[in-house]
């Protein structure tokens, strides 16, 4: 749910984005998922440590919820 002036009420969990990409086919475990605090809608990016040394950038975007 978002405020009149797009701020969402709670926030966008590495779970959340966890939760998205298992539905799209992509096991990734939650702790790897690196991302800033997202508490409007928009586009954002969250980094994916999939090894010591390979990181992989998703891009995602926070909409309204259809009431």
């Amino acid at each position: 749910k978002v405020s009149a002036t797009g701020a969402i009420y709670g926030s966008v969990t590495n779970l959340h984005i966890a939760e998205e990409l298992a539905k799209r086919g992509i096991e990734v475990d939650r702790k790897s998922i690196v991302l800033k605090d997202v508490k409007e809608v928009g586009a954002y990016k969250a980094a994916v440590k999939l090894h010591k040394d390979v990181t992989a950038e998703v891009a995602f975007e926070v909409v309204a919820e259809e009431a």
